[in-house]
Parts: C-alpha cells; structure tokens; sequence
C-alpha cells in the first residue's frame, strides 16, 4: 500500500517558536519600564518602592516565562526529532475508529484509534508533534487508512493510504 506523509516533525522543523516568542513583547515591556521606573507618571510618585518592585518583577517575570516556553518547546521539539531520526519511534497502521472531531468552538481534544492505540490532541494545545484538528482542515476523518508513528502519545509522523 501506498502512503502519503501529511506531517513529519523533521520536516516541519521548529512549529512551536512562535509560544515563546510572544513572550518577547513583554520581555521588551518590561525592559522599558526599568529603563523609565523613575519617570512613571502617576502612582510611581506616591509609592515609588512599590512601583520599582513591581517593574523589577514584570521584567523578571517575562523573562523568566519566555525562556521556560522557549527551554521546553524547544527540547520536545529536539527529543521528537531525535526519535524521529534514530528510528526509536513505535509504528501502528490501520483504520481509523472511534474518531470524535473537535467542535469548530474548540474546547475539546480531538481523539482517534488506529488499531488499538488512541490519540488525542487539539490545535490549541502546543506541541511539536501533529495537532492538526479536522475542524481547521486537518486531514484525519473515520475509516482513514493510516499509518502513525509516535512516541508516547505524540504523533511525529502521519501518512495517509493514497
């Protein structure tokens, strides 16, 4: 039988920069208010401890926020592409059962079978693997011809029975 590869994590690269890097708005945010915290209008003249403390916060804390998104996105990026390029992926082919889309409304993991092994994922949640749901033009639907390799529960490749 032949297949079509739909998604493939070594293909696709790096998918979930763009997490982290909304954190860098604020990461800039915060870098402005600590080059200005003597020149805040308002309550910084009525209580400039607190006004200091809370910039020295809102800056630490995107940075903080920014590189743990970046740090973890990044490394399940790499492990996934790791097991992807060492072969160290298990393989399941078949039908797909039990699909349940996720609702155009979102608030629902999308889930699916393929000989006994269920998945599940939706395009809200970021992952590096395949979360691409049917109600944004993903292609997975009941009785679909497959062949998924993952890990764990993480799609890293996803063909399709031509």
């Amino acid at each position: 039988m032949e297949y079509r590869t739909v998604f493939d994590v070594a293909e696709v690269g790096y998918k979930a920069w763009t997490f982290p890097a909304f954190g860098l708005i604020f990461v800039a945010i915060g870098g402005v208010l600590v080059a200005y915290r003597k020149r805040l209008p308002g309550w910084s003249k009525w209580h400039p401890r607190a006004s200091t403390a809370f910039v020295f916060y809102f800056f630490g804390f995107a940075i903080l926020w920014t590189s743990t998104a970046a740090i973890s996105t990044f490394s399940q990026y790499s492990a996934l592409s790791k097991a992807r390029a060492d072969n160290c992926v298990r393989v399941v082919e078949g039908l797909v059962t039990d699909f349940k889309p996720m609702p155009v409304t979102g608030h629902a993991m999308e889930r699916f079978c393929v000989s006994g092994k269920c998945f599940e994922y939706s395009d809200y949640i970021v992952t590096s693997g395949f979360n691409n749901t049917r109600s944004h033009g993903g292609p997975i639907h009941e009785g679909l011809q497959v062949r998924v390799s993952y890990v764990g529960n993480t799609i890293v490749k996803l063909e399709i029975a031509e």
